[in-house]
């Protein structure tokens, strides 16, 4: 594990870890039209297409998405691979998904104050 020497949070992967320590310096990409903000720049270019409604569309159903990143995660489904949980019910069409929602089964996360939920992402608790 990798632990942030600023809080009590550590990271199976290192590169996990550099990306929350840009938290701890305060560094942000801010959208000018609304009052998001992103951790790395290339976030903040994908969100501006969803401003400019730029849609990517899949090729096998009608759903489309505003980024590609997005669209790619979107053909998995139509794979059929499932990588599922062995602690709970769950299963993810990517191996990434399944090793960010584990995190909430070790108790690194962000818990709900409300309900007995935990998340891997502290923009999905709100």
């Amino acid at each position: 594990k990798y632990p942030c020497c600023q809080c009590s949070k550590s990271f199976l992967h290192r590169s996990s870890l550099k990306k929350h320590l840009l938290i701890h310096e305060g560094i942000s990409y801010s959208c000018d039209r609304c009052s998001k903000s992103f951790l790395h720049r290339k976030s903040l270019k994908a969100h501006l297409l969803a401003h400019e409604g730029i849609r990517y569309s899949c090729d096998r159903c009608s759903s489309s998405f505003s980024s590609k990143s997005n669209l790619r995660a979107h053909l998995f489904t139509h794979e059929g691979i499932r990588h599922p949980c062995h602690i709970c019910s769950k299963s993810f069409t990517e191996k990434w998904s399944l090793n960010r929602h584990l995190l909430t089964h070790e108790g690194i996360g962000f818990p709900c104050n409300k309900c007995p939920t935990s998340f891997s992402i502290k923009g999905t608790l709100n």
